[in-house]
């Protein structure tokens, strides 16, 4: 009698619990409702979705850009896209034949399993990584889920100026599950991660190209798991027209105006003039592209370092226009080597051609010593002096320019892209 007592109790339990597993009965009329009542009957959207727990769940995803924006001050990286990604939830399948042949339904995202995909570099670090905001998803009746939220990413990436204004940029999206293991969570890389088809144009920036990396995920501290991760790198290049004609313009205008500062006699009052200039604008130059452009780390950018050297240069060029100066109005006998190198130079064609160009024809003769009669014995002694000193200076001030010219050169070459 008790054992059958016992008997009777367990299958009442039996039974509660079977009743409990049934879906209680959808109260709507329309067959979408109820198909959807019975897909979520006893679902459980923390579990993940596969029938066997061994079993891993493969994500497939892609950006589709719409969007994106490159602040180099702040050193973010944003981008504006749909997040396309599918998997397969083995709890969400039914037959179409017994739902009126439905194969699709739409749920919001909350009420289904998602995979926590995450963005670990964010800019700020303490905003909510996961990807996957509340959207509505369509699932078909073998339980492929299809979800494109839209996506606001804002990513760090430190510039590298050396270039600027000609730059290019290299930033990357790094993107992988928040807790689940690569045992559980696999992600695949589809052909095209980054579909950038309707990509709105920057206006300064504009894409070169994409690539994808997947990293493995193998850690010391954890050697029997894996946490893969998947790279989206992207390579940027400035749109460099505004920028060169506010920048790269006023410093070619510089030089050009140190040069033709040293074009003129050293003893002209012009060039004096124009060497006070030259120190002004090149010091104003400076100032605007340091407040320009943020500095940053060990890559400063190249113009900054054009800019800085010019601007030494045009100091040069005034402290030895006034040496020069000084030197060619000298009344005083010059040593001997002085005079043996300006005679050595004025007697061969180049140096005359150099050096006694702005001469007159009895200038010239007295420099090189072929007048004739008196004037020899009574004054080429003085004339010889003003004139030995004045070559001479003009020889320093002629090699001097040379030397401006090809360092010029030089840095020029050196910063073109």
């Amino acid at each position: 009698m008790c054992s059958s007592r016992k008997f009777i109790f367990i299958l009442f339990i039996l039974s509660c619990d079977a009743e409990e597993l049934q879906c209680p009965p959808s109260n709507s009329e329309t067959t979408y409702v109820k198909l959807k009542d019975a897909v979520l009957c006893n679902y459980d959207s923390s579990v993940r979705p596969v029938a066997n727990h061994q079993n891993k769940t493969n994500i497939s995803f892609k950006f589709i850009m719409k969007y994106f924006n490159y602040e180099i001050i702040t050193s973010t990286f944003s981008v504006d896209a749909w997040l396309s990604l599918y998997w397969k939830d083995q709890h969400l399948t039914w037959k179409p034949s017994d739902h009126e042949n439905i194969q699709n339904i739409y749920l919001y995202s909350y009420e289904i399993w998602t995979p926590d995909l995450s963005l670990y570099n964010l800019a700020n670090q303490g905003e909510d990584p996961e990807l996957i905001s509340t959207t509505r998803c369509m699932i078909n009746y073998k339980g492929v889920v299809l979800c494109v939220p839209p996506v606001h990413l804002d990513v760090l990436c430190v510039p590298n100026l050396s270039k600027y204004p000609f730059d290019k940029q290299d930033c990357k999206l790094r993107i992988g599950s928040w807790m689940h293991k690569g045992e559980e969570i696999d992600m695949v890389i589809d052909k095209s991660v980054l579909n950038t088809e309707e990509l709105l144009p920057n206006g300064e920036w504009e894409i070169l190209g994409h690539s994808t990396v997947k990293h493995r995920g193998i850690y010391p501290c954890c050697p029997n798991n894996t946490y893969p991760s998947i790279d989206v790198n992207i390579s940027i290049k400035r749109l460099a027209g505004s920028h060169a004609a506010s920048m790269v313009i006023p410093c070619i205008v510089c030089v050009i105006l140190t040069l033709v500062t040293l074009v003129l006699s050293a003893i002209d009052r012009e060039r004096l003039i124009l060497s006070y200039v030259s120190l002004v604008c090149h010091y104003m130059q400076v100032q605007y592209v340091s407040w320009q452009l943020p500095l940053k780390g060990d890559n400063i950018p190249l113009i900054i370092i054009f800019s800085r050297d010019s601007l030494l240069m045009s100091v040069f060029a005034l402290l030895f226009t006034l040496v020069f100066k000084s030197i060619m109005l000298k009344k005083t006998t010059p040593p001997g080597w002085i005079s043996c190198i300006v005679s050595t130079i004025i007697n061969c064609k180049p140096g005359q051609m150099i050096l006694l160009s702005d001469y007159t024809t009895k200038e010239t003769a007295a420099a090189k010593g072929e007048e004739d009669g008196d004037a020899i014995v009574n004054s080429t002694n003085i004339a010889t002096t003003n004139q030995d000193w004045e070559l001479f200076g003009k020889l320093l001030d002629k090699i001097f320019f040379i030397v401006y010219v090809l360092t010029y050169f030089v840095m020029i070459i050196s910063f073109l892209p």
